[in-house]
């Protein structure tokens, strides 16, 4: 008699417990449900600002500001805006430095691509004042080369003194670091040495292609 008073007391308090955990679950699921509304108006103001702010920059976009578009409490607004100003003068873009947290900007050089290093060289002065120096007054942009496997190259720019840099870096430790007096020089070594395509060796065909 006992032992059936004691199961039954038992029984009794595992149905209340039971009863609380389907209460707790139908409270977390109700407050997830207002979270993810929350989130969702949160998300919608911050894209309308970012518009807003586009739309009031026009066509001298805050650059520091597209570029932070990795940061937490940024939308795909700017990410977008970024990539398409980086396209319009032959960057791309991808990542984030972790030291500057700004979004990376990339270019590659063409061997011998008629233009090719006045619109990098335009599109570095241009990106320049924007971003953040890193160790040594440097900014840094990532360099496409045919042989991306192996290495990593970057290209750092002086804003002030107005030299570069040419740095390779294999397991994300600099490996050969290449100096340079001016922004040109240093193009003009990647176009002759880092080249993504070789023009110069190209059928005739191929090479009226990219002309056109």
């Amino acid at each position: 008699m006992l032992i059936e008073s004691k199961l039954a007391a038992l029984s009794r308090r595992l149905e209340r417990a039971e009863q609380k955990l389907t209460d707790a679950n139908k409270e977390l699921r109700i407050a997830e449900r207002r979270e993810e509304r929350a989130s969702n108006a949160v998300s919608s103001l911050r894209e309308e600002i970012a518009l807003e702010k586009l739309r009031l920059w026009g066509d001298e976009p805050d650059l520091a500001e597209l570029m932070t578009s990795y940061r937490k409490n940024s939308t795909m607004v700017f990410y977008k805006a970024l990539e398409a100003v980086a396209a319009s003068r032959g960057f791309y873009i991808g990542g984030m430095w972790a030291d500057t947290k700004q979004t990376v900007l990339r270019f590659g050089l063409n061997r011998s691509e008629i233009g090719g290093i006045e619109r990098v060289a335009a599109g570095i002065r241009y990106f320049a004042p924007s971003m953040k120096n890193i160790k040594g007054g440097w900014v840094r942009f990532a360099v496409s080369t045919r042989d991306c496997d192996s290495c990593a190259w970057s290209l750092r720019y002086s804003k002030v003194r107005g030299n570069a840099q040419v740095v390779r870096e294999v397991y994300c430790q600099e490996d050969k670091v290449l100096g340079f007096k001016t922004l040109d020089e240093a193009l003009r070594y990647i176009e002759a040495n880092l080249w993504v395509e070789d023009i110069i060796d190209a059928q005739p065909a191929a090479a009226l292609e990219h002309a056109a």
